[in-house]
């Protein structure tokens, strides 16, 4: 006997397996039960969701002769199951579309069932009949003879005429759910006795876009790759698709800017054969869920994310990112259409993604020629140049553009500039470390908590534009992280003033909350200078050699735990006002 493909021997014979459409199945089974059979039906919907399906077994429970129906144990279910019904007529409409096609159906239609009870004509891809041969059909289907029903399925119901629509009950079938899919592929695997991981079905349903004979289709084309065992990574290759973990580590490359990785990355994944199209949607979808969940906290609602997978992208983008991201792939997606080469569009879009250079200026500055020498008059508070202010402007903040005041009477222009201020951290140039604390982080260091700071550590730089906790920003963003344990962390910094801020004892709880924020975790931290580090990692490693390391305890902090953090130095407004109201009085830092 010749082979048949998977959705041929498993299509369903009774109601019961059918996948989804629980709502068109309830309203067919009643309408049989209770003998009020429509005279025309219209299913509409997408391809392989069951449409020609629930055609046959609707066709076969008119004509049942036994019970439930359809039983698919009397003469009249096996030969509408087998396609030899002589009652039971499927027309392909797209090769019988003709209005001679339509007149010998008409012809034939007045005749009586030969065997079942009714005749029923199953019409494919109705939308493909020609306004002609429609406008034959409309006086028949308006009053067919007692025994004939008409089913017309179609993908495209706004291409039929809406006369035939009017005559007939409409059924909208709806894509079937990713369960519903791999619930049905698990009971055919059992009956074939096929091996294949959950995970593999779940990849494949998702691949059939809610098609049920898609499915199927993928289905079989994977166990004749791998018939002992199908796994996700078979299902990958086959069809050349990159692991969710892989998808989710491209972003991360994208995120920290690193142009060169990003586009290397890429073409490696176009040499093995990646659907450029699918891997933009694929982006889309993980940054939907990022978005989804940083604002409802609920995993239950995500498409593809799940815990694993949140903690590995969440802290390392901003809601405000991520729908930035989207906008770029999204506009990519719908450039695909007009070029035979998508990943052309694919690539800018990771350029702009990776893009470090913002918001690039050049400014002309006009002079005005006056029979006196031109003279430019700065208005502020303190003489300072141009270059300083330039120096001074923090990261993300635009300089301000001179003002232009009305000529005065020597028809000079004046110009006036709005001092940039930036907050500066508060410093106590005589911090002084004790090296046993140092020492202690070292010698309960561990690299894999190092790792996973310093992976999340350039998520810093992008706080630069909170107003909230741009200083914290700031004071952190140009150190490493060069050793950490748990709970306790050593960062280097090229220059001493940067060393001292973040030690400085006033600091501390702030930078405290700031790196809970960004890493997770709540670390004990140490700011040290470069030249000091090397010094005393090689110290490290010096005793470590001897075997002379001291004994780890817990962590310590002797310029820190010295002082009270809670406490706040007041101005004398403040003063005066807790002494007028009292402990009601609350202080907010603008």
């Amino acid at each position: 006997m010749a082979y048949k493909t998977l959705y041929r021997v498993y299509r369903p014979q009774k109601f019961d397996d059918v996948a989804g459409q629980e709502h068109i199945i309830t309203t067919l089974q009643h309408a049989v039960e209770e003998n009020k059979i429509s005279h025309a039906y219209l299913f509409c919907g997408p391809r392989g969701t069951g449409k020609t399906t629930i055609a046959k077994l609707l066709a076969k429970a008119v004509n049942c002769t036994g019970s439930p129906k359809p039983c698919d144990q009397c003469e009249n279910c096996q030969q509408i199951a087998l396609g030899t019904h002589p009652d039971v007529i499927e027309i392909d409409a797209a090769s019988n579309n003709g209005v001679d096609e339509v007149r010998n159906l008409i012809e034939k239609v007045k005749y009586a069932p030969t065997q079942g009870r009714y005749k029923v004509y199953i019409i494919d891809e109705f939308h493909m009949m020609s306004p002609g041969a429609s406008n034959a059909l409309l006086k028949t289907l308006e009053e067919p003879p007692e025994h004939v029903i008409f089913i017309f399925a179609t993908t495209e119901p706004h291409k039929i005429l809406p006369t035939i629509i009017s005559r007939c009950q409409r059924f909208d079938f709806t894509k079937l759910s990713v369960n519903d899919i791999v619930n049905r592929m698990k009971d055919i695997l059992k009956e074939e006795h096929y091996q294949c991981d959950d995970d593999a079905l779940e990849l494949i349903a998702k691949l059939a876009d809610g098609g049920m004979r898609d499915a199927l289709s993928i289905l079989e084309q994977c166990l004749a790759y791998n018939d002992q065992h199908l796994t996700v990574q078979d299902v990958n290759q086959i069809y050349g698709i990159v692991s969710l973990e892989n998808k989710i580590d491209f972003i991360k490359i994208i995120l920290s800017k690193d142009m060169k990785k990003a586009l290397s990355l890429l073409e490696d994944m176009k040499m093995n054969g990646i659907d450029i199209k699918r891997l933009t949607l694929d982006l889309v979808d993980i940054l939907k869920d990022v978005v989804i969940y940083r604002n409802t906290q609920d995993e239950s609602i995500l498409f593809v994310l799940s815990k694993y997978y949140l903690d590995m992208i969440v802290p390392f983008i901003g809601c405000d990112e991520a729908l930035h991201f989207i906008d770029i792939l999204m506009d990519a997606s719908e450039k695909y259409a007009k070029v035979i080469n998508p990943s052309i569009y694919f690539e800018l879009a990771i350029l702009k993604m990776c893009n470090q250079i913002q918001n690039e200026k050049v400014i002309a500055v006009e002079t005005v020629k006056v029979p006196s020498q031109p003279v430019m008059k700065v208005v502020e508070e303190e003489p300072v140049i141009e270059e300083e202010i330039v120096n001074d402007v923090i990261e993300d903040e635009p300089i301000k553009e001179p003002i232009i005041e009305e000529e005065t009477q020597d028809n000079v222009p004046t110009f006036e500039f709005e001092r940039v201020q930036e907050i500066e951290p508060e410093v106590d140039n005589d911090v002084k470390v004790d090296e046993a604390d140092i020492m202690n982080i070292l010698v309960q260091a561990k690299r894999d908590i190092l790792q996973s700071i310093q992976e999340r550590w350039p998520i810093i730089k992008r706080y630069l534009a909170n107003l909230n906790m741009a200083k914290s920003a700031a004071m952190l963003c140009d150190g490493t992280a060069v050793a950490a344990c748990p709970g306790g962390l050593i960062i280097s910094f090229e220059y001493q003033p940067a060393v001292n801020a973040v030690n400085y004892y006033k600091n501390y709880k702030q930078l405290s909350t700031f790196l809970n924020e960004v890493l997770g975790s709540e670390y004990r931290f140490i700011a040290i200078q470069q030249d000091e580090w090397i010094k005393m990692r090689s110290h490290f490693i010096e005793l470590k050699r001897k075997n002379q390391l001291p004994q780890p305890h817990e962590l310590t902090l002797k310029h820190i735990d010295s002082h009270d953090l809670d406490h706040v130095d007041m101005t004398e407004a403040q003063e005066y006002a807790v002494k007028l109201f009292g402990d009601i009085v609350e202080f907010k830092e603008d």
